[in-house]
């Protein structure tokens, strides 16, 4: 999903000021000194390793490439060539940024795909009949995009969560949170709406409308979208 204006001209600005931030390290390395950080800047470039870990975490989240690089720069050491290591992955994360390469081919169909078929739910709930069980579609196929796209963050977290199981069925949407429950992957209330929305989704697949509402079913699409933008 694209970035809010607001968070990418931070993401955009931050990014600036970790490779000066780099680049002022390196320029003024004391030349008694000059094949590790001098003491006079050691806090300064903590700093620097541990800001540039969030930014890489904000950027690319929990995807090997993301938990990798985080990992490298976390292990950097003191010589004026890791510093310039720093730099150079800062600049190459800019750039990949920058020109949306970040989010690769399968992603960027997968977010669109999502985003056509919430588009479908909607339609179906605004298009419907009030007490005429409209809603019921509506919540199926918006847990069907949540499972789907559940289901490719794990596979891409690492290590990667086993969305299949032994018999070679696929796990259901429910099995899904609870397996991203066990490593705390969001928050306790956005884990609190996951499962919310899966019961829901049950309800309505397996013929239970009673379990629900019309009104549930409408925020549950709010929620879907805002998590989705937010998380996936």
């Amino acid at each position: 999903m694209p970035v809010p204006p607001e968070i990418d001209k931070k993401i955009r600005k931050s990014f600036n000021e970790l490779i000066v931030s780099g680049n002022f390290i390196v320029e003024n390395l004391s030349s008694a000194n000059e094949y590790s950080v001098n003491a006079s800047m050691t806090i300064g470039y903590k700093a620097l390793i541990m800001n540039s870990s969030s930014i890489v975490r904000m950027v690319l989240g929990n995807t090997a490439r993301g938990t990798k690089l985080q990992s490298e720069i976390t292990n950097l050491g003191w010589q004026t060539h890791h510093v310039r290591t720093l730099v150079g992955i800062l600049t190459a994360l800019q750039y990949d940024y920058v020109n949306g390469y970040n989010m690769d081919l399968e992603e960027v169909i997968l977010a669109n795909v999502s985003s056509d078929f919430m588009s479908q739910a909607e339609a179906l709930l605004g298009e419907g009949i009030a007490g005429e069980n409209d809603h019921v579609p509506a919540a199926v196929l918006c847990g069907a995009v949540l499972e789907n796209r559940l289901r490719s963050h794990c596979e891409k977290l690492d290590p990667p969560i086993e969305t299949i199981k032994p018999n070679g069925e696929s796990k259901t949407l429910g099995a899904l949170i609870g397996e991203l429950d066990q490593i705390k992957a969001f928050d306790k209330q956005t884990r609190k709406l996951l499962r919310a929305w899966a019961d829901i989704r049950n309800a309505a697949a397996h013929g239970r409308f009673d379990e629900f509402t019309r009104e549930q079913v409408e925020l549950m699409l709010l929620g879907v979208n805002g998590f989705l933008a937010n998380h996936l």
